[in-house]
């Protein structure tokens, strides 16, 4: 006869010998997903805290199943037909007689309420789908709640991916008393106390600490692994040793399972589930230096072992394990590989020999988007060029420099640095483009047409910084190469020839120079350095007084741009006219032409233009004596010089200085300063907004604006969080029940946009040194 005993109330469970950190937006969200679904699935990268995350949540809705909550660990099986009975095995169920199936399982389980966690189901993935997809029509009651690098892919199957921890901008400069508000590095610190009682996180290894966190991408497990090795090294240490991680984080729980005690473990975990087609992917999509899209994989991933057509359905299951990422950025879809993820990949690419192979077609792609990019720069889809540009610039980077590391990359190298002249100008990286242009010449290249056109756009880079020496000496050598070369392909040098003599002050020269060459280039059909020497032109006449030159040059330009759709250029034809309307008096039309302007400029980063634009709204305020208005302006104007990096008024420095001092004169010194500040001290796209005449986009509210929201009650309790009291502590203190003090935490959490109860305490003491009202 067949005994089969009643399993008790409560299901067993492990217990947490760490803190849990973090994840009250995840764990909200699966308790949503729970209350509308009956099988939710988490998924995500190895390592990313899945588990724990499920096992916590889990425990919390306890009170809501009774017939209790219930793990399942699959991670140790290796013979899938054993996944039912590890199932009856965890619910407690003894029966010799029964050969254990999906059906049989179900039959047990019946009506209960109960929720039963999977944990780690993706190398027994199809016995799995079968198992829950059968207890799910047989067992109305049931709630399923899946841990899986891979979803089931099963009817019904809510998906949550968990992403890694929060860690703070590489950019920002966070204070150390904020920095445990980041998920990361909050689970940095709090392991680093396991092992060194008196670490604080402060000046000094606060950096460090965000450094391991960001360059571990967030991942638990590797935070927790390089946490660790702070018994024998300081953070500091740690980051400059992360290049080799695999070496360094080795020393995990000897307890865990041994996928979980390395890094390299882990992932060989990940590896050994993928099959060849998706290892051989893996390993090629590492040479991508940031995000990729699917047309890129296809360019750099595909040959005759792999093909194109295999692409997608790979791409496919790599996402589906985790492995790739969807990096969505409101445009078309495009993969990321975490830095962990993509080193392993190198390595895997750098033994299977292809490693060279797959970079040179890496390098090809990115010259060919350079060089498609150069060909429609001047025409209506400027704008998408320049998104595309920005979105690969990763990717362009990582290509040039294997361009100076690979005996046959200098000539691609040269091409890809060329074609991105005007991109380096519009996107704000002056300094970065002549950069490789400078390494590129340095390394060598053949004495042809290429090097010819590289050393004009190198010089001509050098110009609109002003370093004349360098330019200088870039020109000379480009003069003796355009002896043996054609006409049009020597044509551009005369505008670095005419720049250069600008920028001396011989602006009746430079008109010379600039009438001379445009004629040669308005027919050789290169329309970017057309338009590069008509706004030349423009500039030196005005400099020059010559009224009708300039508005023949800058109205020339803008008809061209209009004809072709094309909005760069364009922004500059107006902001000349309007410079030149402004000295004739006109300032109206002056302020209309500026602010055209700045409005062609917004799908650009040419902070220059806009910083010019801001300055001669500048002038026309002096000029309808609307001296409040001009000092503001000149502020404004300041903020983007700053983002400009480099000067805005190389030749219109004598305006600057007349419109200032008579506005400084008309104020008095103070209020100068005052206004001038309100115009500085804001960020650059508020600077730019005012600029535009537009309203900016709302600020985040001020700091005193979350205390007035919160209730009294709630603001006592936030105090109570940054002394560090459980909720249970909260509630004996406020003798309030425990339920009230974890809905209270929770209202605070929602109120103030946080995730986690360090960020309420790191709010709290940064709140109580604000004043506020009474």
């Amino acid at each position: 006869m067949t005994d089969v005993s009643t399993p008790p109330v409560q299901g067993k469970w492990p217990t947490e010998l760490t803190s849990f950190v973090g994840r009250r937006k995840e764990l909200s969200q699966v308790r949503r997903a729970l209350s509308s679904s009956r099988l939710v699935s988490l998924t995500g990268v190895g390592g990313v805290g899945k588990t724990r995350l499920a096992s916590r949540a889990a425990w919390n809705m306890r009170r809501a199943f009774p017939d209790g909550v219930w793990l399942v660990e699959l991670a140790g099986l290796e013979d899938e037909g054993l996944v039912p009975q590890a199932i009856v095995s965890a619910l407690g169920i003894h029966d010799q007689s029964t050969r254990w199936t999906a059906e049989t399982v179900a039959k047990s389980v019946a009506d209960r309420r109960l929720l039963l966690v999977l944990d780690n189901c993706e190398h027994v993935l199809e016995t799995c789908a079968l198992t829950v997809a059968a207890l799910l029509e047989r067992c109305p009651e049931l709630r399923i709640l899946v841990t899986s690098r891979q979803a089931l892919g099963i009817a019904g199957e809510y998906i949550l991916p968990v992403s890694a921890l929060q860690c703070p901008d590489p950019n920002s400069h966070v204070k150390p008393s904020a920095l445990a508000g980041y998920e990361a590095i909050a689970l940095f610190s709090d392991r680093a106390k396991a092992v060194l009682p008196d670490f604080v996180l402060d000046d000094h290894n606060g950096h460090a600490a965000s450094g391991i966190c960001r360059r571990l991408d967030g991942i638990p497990l590797a935070i927790e692994l390089a946490a660790v090795n702070l018994r024998v090294l300081s953070p500091d240490q740690i980051l400059r040793r992360l290049d080799n991680r695999f070496s360094l984080l080795t020393s995990g729980n000897r307890a865990a399972l041994p996928r979980h005690q390395t890094l390299r473990a882990l992932i060989e975990w990940s590896c050994d589930l993928c099959s060849s087609n998706e290892k051989e992917l893996w390993a090629r999509t590492s040479v991508f230096a940031d995000s990729f899209d699917l047309d890129g994989a296809e360019a750099v991933c595909a040959d005759e072992n792999l093909t194109q057509a295999d692409i997608l359905d790979t791409l496919t299951g790599l996402v589906d394990k985790s492995i790739l990422i969807r990096d969505d950025r409101g445009g078309p879809a495009r993969f990321r590989l975490l830095e962990t993820i993509r080193q392993y990949g190198r390595d895997m690419l750098r033994r299977s020999g292809q490693e060279t192979r797959v970079r040179q077609r890496h390098r090809d792609w990115c010259l060919k988007l350079s060089e498609q990019m150069q060909q429609h720069w001047f025409g209506p889809d400027q704008a998408r060029w320049f998104a595309r540009l920005r979105t690969e610039h990763a990717n362009i980077r990582t290509a040039l420099e294997f361009c100076l590391n690979e005996p046959t990359g200098t000539v691609a190298g040269t091409r890809i640095a060329d074609a991105l002249r005007d991109y380096w100008r519009v996107s704000g990286l002056t300094s970065e483009g002549r950069r490789w242009c400078d390494r590129i010449l340095q390394h060598g290249t053949e004495k042809d047409g290429d090097r010819l056109r590289l050393l004009i756009s190198a010089s001509y880079l050098a110009l609109l910084q002003s370093d004349v020496p360098a330019a200088s000496t870039l020109i000379s050598e480009a003069r003796t190469l355009a002896a043996d070369h054609d006409g049009d392909t020597a044509a551009p040098l005369q505008i670095t020839d005419a720049l250069n003599t600008a920028l001396q002050g011989d602006f009746s020269t430079a008109v010379e120079l600039c009438e001379e060459m445009i004629p040669r280039l308005r027919f050789s059909g290169d329309l970017p350095w057309f338009s590069t020497g008509l706004v030349l032109l423009g500039v030196c006449a005005s400099l020059h007084g010559d009224s009708e030159r300039v508005t023949a040059a800058h109205e020339e330009l803008l008809a061209l741009s209009r004809e072709y759709g094309e909005s760069w250029r364009c922004s500059y034809a107006l902001w000349g006219l309007g410079v030149d309307a402004w000295r004739q008096g006109q300032p109206q039309r002056a302020a209309t032409l500026a602010r055209e302007s700045l409005d062609l400029l917004q799908g650009f980063n040419d902070q220059h233009c806009n910083g010019l634009c801001a300055e001669l709204l500048a002038w026309v305020a002096t000029s309808e004596n609307r001296h409040a208005d001009a000092a503001q302006m000149f502020g404004t104007a300041e903020t983007i010089r700053r983002e400009a990096g480099a000067p805005l008024l190389t030749f219109f420095s004598n305006y600057h200085d007349e419109c200032e001092q008579r506005t400084r004169h008309a104020l008095g010194d103070d209020q100068y300063r005052l206004c001038y500040a309100k115009g500085a001290d804001v960020s650059l796209e508020q600077a730019i907004a005012y600029a535009r005449g537009k309203p900016p986009r709302t600020e985040a509210a001020p700091r005193k604006e979350p205390h007035t929201r919160l209730s009294r009650r709630e603001r006592e309790i936030a105090e109570l969080v940054r002394q560090g009291m459980s909720n249970k502590q909260i509630a004996s203190n406020l003798v309030i029940s425990q339920r009230t003090a974890e809905a209270h935490v929770e209202n605070i959490l929602v109120k103030l946009g946080f995730t986690s109860r360090s960020q309420i305490a790191v709010w709290a003491i940064e709140d109580d040194n604000t004043p506020h009202a009474s």
